[in-house]
C-alpha cells in the first residue's frame, strides 16, 4: 500500500515536493515509517535522524506503533535568527 508523506522546509527542497507517496504496510513502527523514507529518498538521511514525525497531526516517537493514517509528515528541525 503508498500513503502520502508531506514534506516541509528542508526535506521539502531535497526532494522538490510538498508531497510524495511511500510505500507502506499498517500497522507500522514509526522506526519502520523512518526505515521505508530511507529506502525510498536517501537524499533525506542528512536530516531523517533529527527529524519529527507527525501522523494525524500528532508527533510520535519511533517505537510507536501507527494502525492507520490520514496524513504522515516528515518535519525536519527548523533554524533562523
Amino acid at each position: 500500500m503508498a500513503i502520502q508523506l508531506r514534506l516541509f522546509a528542508g526535506a521539502q527542497d531535497l526532494i522538490g515536493k510538498e508531497f510524495v507517496e511511500l510505500p507502506l504496510d499498517f500497522p507500522a513502527t514509526i522506526r519502520e515509517i523512518r526505515q521505508s523514507i530511507s529506502e525510498k529518498f536517501p537524499q533525506l538521511n542528512p536530516l531523517l535522524q533529527h527529524s519529527r514525525i507527525a501522523v494525524d497531526l500528532t508527533y510520535h516517537g519511533d517505537g510507536e506503533t501507527i494502525v492507520k493514517a490520514s496524513e504522515i509528515a516528515l518535519i525536519p528541525p527548523v533554524s533562523g535568527g
